[in-house]
């Protein structure tokens, strides 16, 4: 094959379609009705292979052509066949590809509900065991709730027996020191010997004759100095008088003198029994604090009375202090 003809070979296999082979033929056919020139130089034989040439050229460009058609061809029947199978595959296995799907479906649900029930169930006795520690905790606390309750129980009757021991203690110390008292008296009004200077002393010789003889001009009494123990003054009184305290050797002579306390009184002096600080508290309470119900108060031998407006005469007991002392002051 000579070189024009591979060239014009190469130029052919080059192109991309049957159309543009066509149109290279029907270019190559409008050569050749071209009658070239006739020239000078040119050799018969020369034309005669040119022509050969290119009759043997159109001959393979239709060869070519042919084949490449019958290729399209089957192409596109096979493109359409594959078509037809996919068609064809696609409706037979579509009621297979739904069983499938529901097949996964079924699995995957039936997967996850293990899962879950798996899941459940190991929350339903983690409950479980939580419900009975919380039962059992219930039951403890119930226990110790009744101890503590038992405990409190016993803690107030502790308190209350601490309180009961307490105020017996405080009635028994109470009683005892007003019985130490039991020979004394209290005298009010009377003045003191040298009242020129606050810093003079009176003795308790002297203090003692003054009592002895005050008494016996008021009372008609017969005491004399042998009759009482010790006498001294106490803080000041009233009108700068200050009370007197007198220890009585007998208790039957300081009682004979208490008996005297009205007479006494009418020339101002006063007479009255020597308390215990609680008792004198509660005393003054009973005296001051309800005077529009009470009349009259006095003691004896430590206990307490009182007269009502009714003429009802109440002893104060033990029990009844701390009511009279919780009572409110007089404004």
């Amino acid at each position: 094959m000579s070189k024009p003809d591979k060239k014009r070979k190469k130029e052919i296999n080059s192109t991309g379609s049957v159309s543009e082979i066509d149109s290279e033929l029907k270019a190559d056919q409008l050569d050749s009705n071209v009658v070239p020139k006739s020239s000078k130089h040119e050799n018969p034989i020369d034309d005669k292979l040119r022509s050969n040439e290119i009759s043997e050229i159109k001959k393979q460009l239709k060869d070519i052509n042919s084949k490449l058609s019958n290729m399209v061809s089957n192409v596109d029947r096979s493109v359409s066949k594959m078509n037809e199978k996919v068609k064809d595959i696609v409706e037979r296995d579509e009621e297979r590809l739904k069983n499938l799907v529901t097949e996964l479906f079924e699995k995957v649900k039936e997967g996850f509900l293990k899962s879950l029930t798996k899941q459940l169930e190991v929350l339903e006795s983690r409950i479980f065991d939580r419900e009975v520690e919380n039962d059992t905790l219930k039951n403890e606390i119930k226990t110790l709730k009744s101890e503590v309750n038992h405990q409190t129980e016993e803690n107030e009757k502790l308190k209350s027996e601490i309180g009961n021991y307490d105020d017996n203690r405080r009635k028994v110390e109470n009683e005892s020191n007003q019985y130490s008292r039991s020979n004394n008296i209290i005298i009010s009004g009377v003045e003191q010997v040298n009242i020129e200077s606050e810093s003079s002393f009176e003795t308790a010789e002297e203090t003692t004759k003054i009592i002895v003889a005050k008494i016996n001009s008021i009372a008609n009494e017969n005491l004399t100095t042998e009759d009482i123990d010790i006498a001294h003054r106490l803080k000041k009184g009233p009108a700068g008088k200050k009370d007197i305290i007198a220890r009585f050797k007998s208790r039957m002579t300081r009682n004979r003198i208490l008996r005297q306390g009205k007479v006494l009184r009418s020339q101002n002096l006063f007479v009255r029994e020597d308390l215990t600080p609680l008792n004198l508290e509660v005393f003054m309470s009973v005296k001051r604090k309800m005077k529009d119900e009470v009349k009259s108060v006095w003691s004896r031998n430590g206990y307490i009375s009182y007269k009502d407006t009714r003429d009802v005469v109440h002893h104060v007991e033990w029990d009844e202090y701390q009511h009279w002392l919780d009572l409110p002051w007089p404004k």
